[in-house]
């Protein structure tokens, strides 16, 4: 159970409000204290992380990588870190986690966004809710190792189904992961291949949680678009808000979003995800 942020398109920096309420979120989280049906706020301490990955104004290619056990809204030099990132990119993207933990211990290695990048390009994966890491290790033709998120396995497994970064193919490797959910497959993605830069946000759930409705509330994902940038974010995120007119990533689907970074366009293209 934790909560996710992602940022992209130009002048990130003025979404800010959205850090803010992804920090205020992770503190007291009303939408999951209901859905546990608890009295009082519930909060996702167990670290945070993010990645940032795009152009500068000179027109170098950047990105930064961050990850600590500490809670994010006790990080505050993390967090203005993350805001200074965001103040240098021209246009980009940029993935937030934070992270209550339920498979693995709290360690660097199981904080999210997880990074892989030994086949030529680059990827950051963060998600939301369990996947079935025994059955993922066994495809994988892994050992299943102690101690270790489910996330990673899940980000090996989209990670080597690829050939580069290429929208089709993460789409493919997100509706053949979708296969191996326990209860939610709510991801961010971001591949860049010093070209391209491809970001993806699923909504998924297992066939049992989408019968429920408060687990629809907690584990939907909300979009904000504006004329040149948009934002995706965990439901929870709303009640930090000023603006709630936003809209919603439709059940059991990816969105695919290709960032031009010569011509600052995004193109984006929705798929139905399926477990067959």
């Amino acid at each position: 159970m934790c909560r996710l942020l992602m940022l992209l398109g130009i002048n990130l920096a003025e979404l800010s409000p959205y850090i803010d309420s992804f920090v205020e979120a992770s503190k007291c989280d009303l939408v999951l204290a209901d859905y546990l049906k608890r009295s009082k706020c519930e909060n996702h301490g167990d670290g945070w992380g993010f990645a940032a990955v795009g152009i500068r104004e000179s027109g170098v290619s950047t990105s930064t990588y961050y990850r600590t056990t500490a809670p994010v809204y006790s990080d505050l030099a993390g967090v203005e870190s993350f805001k200074n990132v965001l103040r240098e990119v021209k246009v980009g993207v940029a993935i937030a986690h934070s992270r209550k933990s339920a498979e693995g211990s709290v360690k660097i290695g199981n904080t999210h966004p997880i990074y892989y990048s030994w086949k030529g390009f680059e990827m950051w994966i963060a998600h939301n809710g369990v996947v079935d890491s025994d059955s993922l290790a066994r495809v994988l033709g892994v050992a299943k190792l102690p101690d270790t998120t489910d996330t990673y396995y899940l980000g090996e497994y989209v990670y080597r189904y690829l050939s580069g970064a290429s929208a089709e193919e993460l789409a493919e490797a997100l509706k053949t992961a979708a296969r191996y959910t326990k209860t939610a497959m709510n991801t961010l993605t971001a591949l860049f291949d010093g070209r391209k830069l491809i970001s993806s946000v699923t909504f998924y759930l297992s066939e049992r949680k989408t019968w429920s409705e408060p687990a629809i509330k907690y584990y939907k994902v909300l979009v904000k678009e504006f004329e040149k940038s948009k934002a995706f974010f965990s439901s929870s995120l709303l009640s930090y808000l000023s603006d709630p007119n936003v809209g919603e990533v439709p059940q059991q689907a990816a969105i695919i979003i290709e960032l031009d970074l010569a011509s600052e366009k995004m193109y984006s293209r929705t798929y139905k995800l399926s477990a067959g």
